[in-house]
């Protein structure tokens, strides 16, 4: 099922201009947060979401316009792909795919949060919510994931180690670079070309916070 419903936009994105027009911030929404935050929305909304954990994020027009077109559960491609990096830290990429549109989730697996979403799988369920471009209305929709998807990804998330913190930390901004180029990610559509991405980044707020004050102001 496939709802159109309108969002509110943060205060932090509100008037302001991207670097990278197909880079944007998202977020992980408990159940519980989203069962408050669909409170006033339509009876159908609050059915298609209620329990479960939703991906929040953000795509460039041209595809969503498509994703508005489509019946997202049916149409949508999907792909997980994980792996770790030279400074030790391990990252999951979930891939939504319509045509030659991509857009990718880039969840850090060694953030808590990350961990106590997978762990959950074993009952729970995933959404996601996709919106234009920051404007104000989101597309959503249930998840083909579960846990058999899911659950194999708590072999990667680890906490990361003292030792290792920072360099994770700065090495973190390589691979958000490295997650928007095209070719990064396979299409998830045999026969089909990847020819538009668009990326969401889940930043690792607790491990940015238990990091030196000092790495954090050479990163700013």
């Amino acid at each position: 099922m496939k709802i159109t419903i309108p969002i509110q936009q943060s205060s932090a994105s509100t008037g302001s201009k991207r670097p990278q027009p197909a880079l944007y911030f998202g977020r992980l929404m408990t159940p519980a947060q989203v069962n408050v935050a669909m409170a006033s929305h339509p009876d159908a909304v609050r059915k298609e979401l209620f329990g479960h954990w939703t991906l929040c994020g953000d795509v460039q027009t041209e595809m969503f316009l498509r994703l508005q077109a489509g019946h997202c559960e049916h149409d949508m491609q999907e792909r997980i792909t994980a792996f770790s990096t030279p400074a030790g830290g391990s990252y999951a990429v979930l891939t939504q795919q319509r045509q030659g549109f991509q857009h990718r989730f880039l969840l850090p697996l060694f953030e808590p949060k990350i961990g106590a979403f997978l762990a959950d799988m074993t009952q729970g369920a995933l959404a996601y919510s996709l919106a234009n471009n920051d404007a104000a209305h989101a597309v959503v929709w249930r998840s083909r994931f579960g846990a058999p998807e899911l659950l194999p990804l708590q072999v990667f998330a680890m906490p990361l180690s003292q030792a290792v913190r920072e360099q994770v930390v700065v090495e973190y901004f390589r691979v958000v670079k490295a997650m928007s180029k095209l070719e990064q990610i396979p299409s998830a559509t045999q026969g089909e070309v990847v020819h538009h991405v668009s990326l969401t980044i889940l930043m690792p707020e607790e491990t940015l916070g238990q990091c030196d004050k000092r790495l954090m102001q050479g990163l700013v």
